[in-house]
């Protein structure tokens, strides 16, 4: 049975909308001080785009000459994360873009966001508040005397003017003060401040503040609440300055505050529905990946059988039957496949993994993956070498240009689908050009709509759903990265994306997989098939085996690590990815160092998004979607690593 789902789930639109909702400038910044998301309030405080603070150390907002020391301070606040102010009794100063600084009050709050830990910063500006502070300040200073203190300025104050002794007994109160409290001055004035009006679990705290503050001279802001004749709470933002007598001896504190409860129970309902929101998002983040895996196994394992069978059917009509099987299981991969995408994009559990990385990695894995398409329908596949090294999320930029391809070919009758890359300034640009049918000029604007097709008015399911351009746009939007289409109708199209460039390296080859050198080789080539799902495996092995391989089958890595140790010696391996103990990547890489070479591998997923796999960089080894194709996975054995079946 499924979890309940919380009361209130948001979308990304509504966490947006909250996030800018706030009160205070507010941001998210990593670990690593980088700043990951801010809202509105923070532009207009600071004076920057959104788009020149995200990615950035949160020290650019810090002015230069304490930069060393926020760093300081950050790092200690990330190995032990709690609820605070940052800096404790320090003043705090942020700058803006033009270099103005300022005063500012800081709330820090750590916060899981899918399994790894950013920081909510909440920003408030307290230029105003310093400003009355110091005039109530520079009164005490002129006047000496606290029985010569202005009693207009007192009364007149929008705030909380009160002043204590050295022992902390109530010396001065104003009429702000007065009317918050619901206490006449005569009443209070002579009592003990902590004991009359600090909560009681507050008191040690806050008088161990006081006499720190009394010892040392420490003038800062505080906030904390205080209990009215009521026994209501308010929760005041307070600034301090230490009186001294003409000896220089500090003889009270004289405090100003400012009641900001409501803004404070804003600020902890927008932090509570930030919660909630994340609880939601963890759940739904949870629930997608299981179905991205669990949903994808028994598609996987039916549509091997289904392979098996139509190979060893003789009637014509049993083979037509078997087809069009195969086309509706296939049909039924391609919604699978989207919609759980378009799931997560929408629930925002794809987080983006930024990295620089050569963009020819990325073209031969879309050689692998497209050059049995193109074979089979006698299209000629272009891809142009590149040097270029781009900055972006390597798996979410491959869906994107993987996208543009495997349109074009199914929109392409005859001529050729051309892959090009090339860089100007610090943009690279990665266009995929056709010679199909085109696009009408009337229609450019919808294409990346959802369910949007074009030349498909009966639902053809072959020519796809119309959700796979919609993908393309979600992720562009993610990775900031900006999407072109051209076209003429009737001569083909061209659909681009701009990626930020970081340099150029030497061209590597444009193989998809490395060929597996096979010294010797004779008979039957041997295929390790690694599985812990029984139905997969054996329907892997028992179409491995009708196409002539000899097959060996794991349930996890130790069970190949075992058959590895006592002699086998594969010429491919088929590994699922997400394994018990540890995933697919690991295996393959362990069972190489064993074997003592590169064995050429296969690594199925049923996650359309994981960029460990891009990232881990293994030579010789391809990567399949579940579920796939068996057509394809047989081509890619054959063809790509260059593997002999055996005589069946």
């Amino acid at each position: 049975m499924l979890p309940e789902p919380p009361r209130q789930v948001y979308e990304e639109q509504d966490l947006r909308s909250l996030f800018d909702a706030a009160p205070d400038a507010t941001l998210l910044v990593d670990t690593d001080g980088r700043i990951e998301r801010v809202n509105s309030q923070t532009e207009s405080l600071f004076g920057y785009h959104r788009d020149e603070l995200l990615g950035q150390p949160v020290e650019m907002l810090v002015p230069q000459r304490f930069r060393d020391a926020h760093l300081d301070h950050r790092r200690a606040f990330t190995a032990k994360p709690r609820l605070r102010a940052m800096g404790g009794s320090l003043e705090l100063y942020a700058c803006r873009k033009d270099g103005t600084e300022f005063p500012i009050d800081v709330m820090l709050s750590p916060i899981d966001l899918r399994g790894r830990m950013v920081i909510s910063a909440s920003i408030r500006d307290i230029s105003e508040q310093k400003n009355a502070a110091a005039k109530l300040a520079e009164a005490f200073d002129t006047l000496q005397l606290e029985k010569e203190f202005s009693e207009s300025l007192v009364t007149t104050l929008q705030g909380i003017v009160l002043n204590l002794d050295a022992e902390g007994k109530i010396t001065l109160v104003n009429p702000y003060f007065e009317d918050l409290t619901g206490y006449d001055a005569d009443e209070v004035v002579g009592l003990d401040w902590f004991d009359t009006f600090i909560p009681e679990d507050d008191r040690p705290t806050i008088r161990e503040v006081f006499s720190t503050v009394m010892a040392e001279g420490i003038n800062s802001g505080y906030i904390n609440p205080i209990v009215t004749k009521k026994g209501d709470l308010r929760t005041i933002q307070w600034y301090s300055k230490t009186i001294k007598d003409k000896n220089g001896s500090f003889v009270g504190l004289l405090n100003t505050g400012f009641d900001v409860t409501e803004k404070e129970a804003d600020a902890m309902a927008l932090r509570e529905a930030k919660e909630e929101a994340d609880r939601a998002t963890a759940i739904k983040t949870r629930f997608l990946a299981a179905a991205s895996h669990d949903l994808r196994q028994p598609l996987q394992s039916i549509g091997l059988y289904l392979a098996i069978l139509a190979r060893q059917l003789r009637e014509t009509k049993a083979q037509e039957i078997a087809g069009k099987m195969r086309q509706s299981l296939d049909s039924m991969g391609a919604i699978l496949d989207a919609l759980l995408d378009i799931s997560k994009l929408d629930s925002g559990s794809v987080v983006p993994e930024i990295v620089d990385f050569p963009l020819q990695q990325l073209l031969d894995q879309l050689i692998a993956d497209n050059q049995p398409l193109a074979e089979a329908k006698g299209l000629a596949l272009i891809v142009e070498p590149t040097p270029l090294i781009v900055r972006s999320d390597p798996a979410l930029l491959q869906r994107i240009i993987d996208n543009f391809v495997a349109n074009a070919l199914r929109y392409t009758e005859s001529g050729s689908v051309k892959i090009a890359c090339s860089g100007a300034n610090e943009n690279a640009l990665i266009a995929v050009t056709d010679t199909g049918v085109g696009i009408p000029e009337d229609a450019l604007e919808t294409i990346f709509e959802e369910y949007i097709q074009l030349d498909n008015p009966i639902r053809d399911r072959s020519k796809g759903l119309g959700l796979g351009l919609a993908i393309v746009r979600h992720l562009a939007r993610l990775l900031g990265h900006e999407l072109d289409v051209q076209s003429t109708w009737g001569k083909g199209s061209t659909f681009s994306v701009h990626v930020p460039l970081r340099g150029v390296a030497s061209v590597t080859d444009t193989a998809s997989v490395v060929s597996h050198e096979q010294a010797g080789t004779i008979g039957v080539a041997t295929v390790l098939v690694v599985d812990d799902d029984p139905a997969v495996a054996d329907a892997t092995g028992m179409l491995l085996e009708v196409e002539g391989y000899h097959v060996q089958t794991a349930r996890d890595g130790n069970e190949a690590f075992s058959k590895i140790q006592g002699g086998l010696r594969p010429d491919m391996i088929i590994s699922d990815y997400r394994l018990p103990g540890m995933n697919g990547v690991e295996v393959v890489r362990h069972i190489r160092d064993l074997a003592g070479n590169d064995v050429p591998s296969i690594l199925v997923t049923g996650d359309t998004s994981l960029n460990e796999i891009v990232a881990a960089g293994l030579p010789s080894c391809a990567v399949l979607h579940k579920p796939i194709n068996s057509e394809h996975l047989i081509s890619l054995i054959r063809e790509s690593c260059g593997l002999p079946a055996g005589p069946g």
